[in-house]
């Protein structure tokens, strides 16, 4: 008499993806002071900005007829998606830190998911600040001049944007594996890519070295896609180099790991 196994049905992609990406919602939503940071000091720097910067629309090579105000919304919504992207290499470290990451490994599904599922979480976090952006916008004065196709190509870029931050702190969460020193990183990594670029102020009036710098910023090429879009000026080729520097950092980030372990595996043999 012979016997058999039961097999074991192993959970659907899509279930565990959908799993994941439940658990780091709840888990953002149960921290109050990612939630205000992540979502309302936006609001706060739009304030602030918009008021101690607004003489710069009265400067040399500001876009005439154009509100500081206008000026600014959209710098504020791929420059607050940064600040944002360290909260995914927070969140990856204190995975490490917990054991959790070890405990996703032992587990059969596959090792990018908890990745995508914060990605996912950021994706949702940027488009609710960007409505509480938007209403705030409003009421200091802001205007949005272009179509709805203009919109709907605007969230395009930042969703984007925000996928690409989400990978690239992700990474340097999951290599440096401490919530404090990845705050630390973050900050470093986040200070080059808001100021270098045209978010506070025209790229015309900075040094040739920054706007050289500028052209491989994928923030400097979402800032400027979406400043078209909330004009109405933008063009096809502004959508796609934001998209295109947008999706090569998230190619060259997502690659880094893989290449880490085909080293590694060569190494071993």
């Amino acid at each position: 008499m012979t016997t058999t196994t039961p097999s074991i049905e192993r959970p659907r992609i899509g279930d565990q993806l959908a799993a994941l990406t439940v658990r780091n919602l709840r888990t953002s939503a149960r921290v109050p002071q990612l939630l205000m940071f992540s979502l309302t000091m936006p609001m706060a720097m739009l304030v602030l900005f918009s008021q101690v910067f607004r003489s710069v629309a009265a400067g040399p090579g500001f876009p005439a007829g154009t509100s500081y105000i206008v000026f600014l919304t959209p710098a504020m919504l791929a420059v607050s998606t940064v600040m944002a992207g360290t909260n995914a290499g927070v969140s990856a470290a204190i995975d490490h830190t917990n054991g959790l990451h070890d405990r996703f490994a032992a587990l059969p599904m596959r090792a990018a998911l908890p990745g995508v599922a914060r990605t996912i979480n950021e994706a949702v976090f940027t488009l609710a600040r960007a409505a509480l952006l938007g209403i705030a916008a409003v009421a200091l004065g802001f205007e949005f001049y272009g179509t709805s196709m203009d919109a709907v190509a605007a969230v395009v870029v930042l969703v984007t944007l925000a996928a690409a931050m989400s990978a690239l702190f992700g990474l340097i969460g999951d290599r440096l594996r401490r919530p404090d020193v990845v705050q630390f990183a973050g900050m470093m990594v986040m200070m080059p890519l808001m100021f270098i670029s045209s978010a506070f102020a025209p790229l015309e009036t900075m040094p040739g070295w920054m706007q050289a710098m500028a052209t491989v910023n994928p923030v400097a090429h979402a800032t400027d896609a979406l400043r078209g879009h909330v004009l109405g000026t933008a063009t096809a080729g502004d959508t796609v180099a934001a998209l295109v520097a947008a999706i090569g950092l998230w190619v060259a980030v997502t690659a880094v790991p893989v290449l880490i372990r085909l080293i590694r595996s060569a190494r071993a043999r």
